[in-house]
């Protein structure tokens, strides 16, 4: 019986397409309308089957983007949080500053741009680092002012004329400059040496200097203020060679600024007399004493 079933089912099918392919064939019109018919019977079962998947992917992106907006609104809150205790920390550490300075009565240093000129001329000698800066006295200059250029320092004035000046870099021999680390405040000397890694000198017994650190300036000296960009430490070989990448590119100085790097001194004390008694006060004299001279 099912022997019979599946013959008969391929005698049908068989029978069918050699009338579907008559029909083709001597009615085209017939056949392409039935086609557009299925057709357009699938195009809306398949219309309609999209919508609820259509609906679950929106939903699916909407949950996604809602998990994206609150890790985001979780992380600019602990963000805030962090520049709130910053911002805090920083403000009572001003603070703090501003009352150790009145307590040691230290007197900030002023600064003041005297001029801004162009580099003319450098010495172009391997022994000799130095650049003519078309700026002299008749612009404020003065021998021994700190050069620097929008990246970091450059050299101090060294000879003065009325209208230009002598600047000796950073880079030079005979160049020392007082510097510091800016994430320890190890204080250290700048010195040069024709090169153009000038080294790190004197450093402290048990102090450590990483390669990355960067270097200011101290201020001491009284030529270069403090907290000016010096480079960065890009050798350290033992205690002896600490070499120092500088900020500011030697080989392309264009303009610079001289700046005067004025120390606010300590106003002088009173003066006292032979006795030791501060000018403009009475010295006090024992009631012994006093009783004596009465009689």
């Amino acid at each position: 019986m099912k022997g019979f079933g599946q013959r008969f089912s391929a005698i049908f099918f068989i029978m069918l397409s050699v009338a579907l392919l008559l029909i083709g064939r001597n009615h085209h019109e017939i056949l392409d309308r039935g086609r557009a018919v299925v057709f357009d019977g699938f195009a809306v079962v398949l219309e309609t089957l999209s919508k609820p998947l259509e609906a679950a992917d929106n939903l699916v992106r909407w949950t996604q983007e809602i998990a994206l907006v609150y890790s985001e609104n979780k992380r600019l809150r602990e963000e805030n949080i962090r520049l709130r205790q910053e911002h805090i920390t920083a403000s009572q550490m001003a603070i703090d500053n501003q009352r150790l300075k009145k307590l040691l009565n230290i007197r900030e240093g002023s600064v003041r741009p005297i001029a801004t000129s162009r580099v003319v001329a450098d010495s172009g000698s391997p022994f000799f680092k130095s650049v003519l800066i078309n700026a002299g006295a008749r612009d404020g200059l003065k021998k021994g002012m700190a050069v620097v250029n929008e990246e970091g320092i450059v050299g101090r004035t060294i000879n003065v004329g009325p209208g230009t000046s002598r600047v000796l870099l950073v880079t030079d021999l005979n160049s020392r400059v007082p510097v510091k680390i800016a994430s320890s405040g190890i204080n250290m000397i700048l010195e040069g040496d024709n090169s153009g890694l000038p080294r790190l000198n004197f450093l402290p017994l048990e102090a450590q200097v990483m390669v990355g650190d960067a270097v200011l300036t101290s201020g001491f000296g009284k030529v270069f203020p403090p907290d000016l960009p010096v480079g960065q430490v890009v050798e350290v070989s033992g205690t002896e060679s600490i070499r120092v990448k500088l900020s500011a590119n030697m080989d392309r100085l264009n303009y610079v600024s001289v700046l005067a790097y004025d120390i606010a001194e300590t106003p002088p004390g009173p003066s006292r007399d032979r006795n030791g008694t501060k000018a403009g006060t009475k010295a006090v004299v024992p009631l012994q004493n006093r009783e004596t001279e009465q009689n």
